[in-house]
Parts: structure tokens; sequence; C-alpha cells
């Protein structure tokens, strides 16, 4: 009897244990669902931008000098210095002209003189036409000293260097420039207003840019102006190696704050269209990459992983196109997540 009742309760306890097992088991194989908030994504108008780096350039630069070698008298402005349209800024040694000058005079004399005979039919029309021509040469020689014993400049600018000291002869030996260019002149004159900046544009994108749309450039010594330029040349050839267009933007630059060489970012803005936009935190940045994704929630309530570009931004909202309006996203509980995942939603 003793027995039986052993046997009984060993029995028993075999089907308790057995059932606390079983229920423990399914405990543990139930999944426990993540509570995240989310938000619907929305439809909303907006003007891409087309973002490019970029430098600046002097919108006009010329290495003024004289066709002949000769010495330099007299420098008229420092480096540094506004100078006019026109205005004389070097003086060269003149004995050349003077000598072409008295050449001349004693020429110009002589073809009076034989104009007159001409004119009396006192001269063979072979001798006037010689001394003519001696005489047109003449003129030609000392228009041409002239124009190489003043320089003088040709548009307004500043005198952003000089080459040659006054009393130095001056030669057709090249120098180099302080961004390492072979030069050749005097002294060189640039145009600092407007200024030029120069982008380069990949070929998908020149059909959306023409010649006079606006550009807001903005320079990384001055974060926080904003200069307002218009596209004025889009080079006619891609870079074989870039597949790029060279594409000038010309600012106003009235302070001569802005510099060549100085770096910026320029910034174009299209028509308007319309695209799909997420809070900007509702993107997820998978640690140790730069790779980015959002959580899309499924209708049986477990979780999408999509990859992601953010596009414009609209206040804290950011375009987006890899996914349709009206689309569930995960904004928080992102690092909990995975493909998959069973969520619970806490707000929406």
């Amino acid at each position: 009897m003793n027995m039986k009742k052993n046997v009984l309760c060993a029995v028993c306890l075999v089907l308790m244990t057995t059932a606390c097992s079983t229920q423990n088991k399914s405990e543990e194989n139930e999944v426990k669902a993540v509570r995240v908030t989310v938000t619907e994504s929305v439809e909303t108008e907006y003007h891409p931008i087309l973002n490019y780096s970029g430098t600046a350039e002097a919108n006009r630069k010329v290495n003024l000098a004289s066709s002949l070698p000769g010495r330099i008298e007299k420098i008229y402005y420092k480096k540094g210095d506004f100078v006019a349209q026109g205005a004389k800024i070097v003086e060269l040694s003149d004995e050349m002209l003077i000598q072409a000058q008295v050449e001349n005079e004693t020429i110009k004399k002589d073809y009076e003189r034989l104009n007159r005979l001409k004119e009396k039919g006192s001269i063979s029309l072979i001798d006037f036409d010689h001394t003519k021509a001696k005489y047109e040469a003449s003129e030609a020689k000392v228009k041409m000293l002239k124009k190489n014993t003043t320089i003088t400049a040709p548009f307004s600018g500043i005198l952003v260097d000089i080459y040659v000291e006054e009393g130095e002869n001056y030669s057709f030996v090249p120098s180099m420039s302080a961004d390492l260019k072979i030069e050749n002149g005097i002294v060189s004159l640039m145009q600092l207003n407007p200024l030029k900046v120069k982008i380069e544009v990949n070929e998908k994108e020149l059909p959306l840019i023409h010649k006079g749309n606006e550009v807001k450039v903005v320079f990384d010594a001055y974060p926080e102006e904003k200069v307002i330029g218009k596209i004025h040349y889009i080079s006619p050839v891609l870079s074989s190696v870039t597949r790029t267009s060279s594409v000038e933007v010309e600012i106003p630059n009235t302070s001569l704050k802005f510099k060549p060489g100085m770096f910026c970012r320029a910034s174009l803005e299209l028509p308007a269209e319309k695209g799909v936009f997420v809070p900007v935190n509702a993107i997820y940045r998978q640690p140790g990459t730069g790779e980015e994704f959002i959580f899309v929630v499924n209708d049986d309530n477990t979780v999408s992983r999509i990859p992601v570009k953010r596009g414009e931004m609209v206040k804290d909202q950011v375009h987006i196109s890899e996914i349709a309006a009206g689309v569930r996203v995960v904004i928080d509980g992102k690092s909990k997540l995975d493909e998959g995942t069973l969520v619970e939603i806490v707000e929406e």
C-alpha cells in the first residue's frame, strides 16, 4: 500500500514538473514587443537645392607689360592701390621713342615737300609712293613706341603685384606667382568687384541650370553672410575626366572683403515640386558607418528597415524618396529595432 502511494506521488510530481516546464518554455517563446512612437510620412511642396563647393576668382585679371625691353622709369601706384581705367601705371624709358620721333619729323617734311611737287606734276609717282610708305611706317613706329613707353589700365581694378622695381630693366624673363604659376609682365591688375565664383557642375545637372539663375554663396571665412549672385557663364565643353562643366557665378564685392582663392559653398534653388518628408529624428544612423535607415511599421506591427538618403530640409522635416506618403515611421525606440522586430505603438 505504501509502495502504491509512493508511485502515485512520483507520477504526480513528474506531471507537475512537466507542466511547469511547458509553461516556462511557452513564456520564453512568447515574443516581447518593443514599445515605439511613430508618425506618418507626409507629402509636402518644396524647392530642391543643388549644392556645390567653389573657389573665388578675380572677375578680370591681366599681366601688363611692354612688348619691348626697357628700363622702368616710374611706377605711379603701390601694390593694393585702386587704379581707374585709363590711368597711367608705369612709365618706361623713352630713348627709342625720341629717336623715332626725330626720324618721323624728317620723313614728314620730305613727304610734305614731295606731296606739293606731286600736285604740280614735278615728281614721278613712284618716288612719291616710296616716300609716302616711309612716312606711314615711321608714324606706325612712333605709335608703337608710345604704347610701349607707358602702361595704362585697360579696366578699373586693384594693382595686386609688381614684378619689376623702378630703375630695373624689364625683359621677357618669366616669374613665379604666389600660387606657383609662371607669369610674365611688369604689374598685375585684377578686377575684384564684381567677383567670380567658379563651380563644377555634373553633366546630369546641367539641364537644370541656366544663365541668369540666382545662386546663394557663403564663404567659410564669413559663414553668417549670404551673398546672392547670378550665373553668367556655362562652359560649352565638359572635362573628360570628371564629366563636369565649369560654371561661373558673378557676385557683388563692393567691400572687397572676399578675396580670390577663398573657398565657398554655392547653392541653387530649383522650381517647387512635391516630395515625401519625415521628421529628421526618424532617421537612424548605424553606429560605425555612414549608412542611414528608417524603420517602417507594417500591418502586422513588425518593422522593415529601409535604407535612405537625406534630401532637402524644411524646418525639422527631411525629404526622402524611398517611401510613399502615409507610411508609419518609427521616431522613438529605433535603437532597439531590427528587421522584423515586433513593436507596440504607444503614441502616434
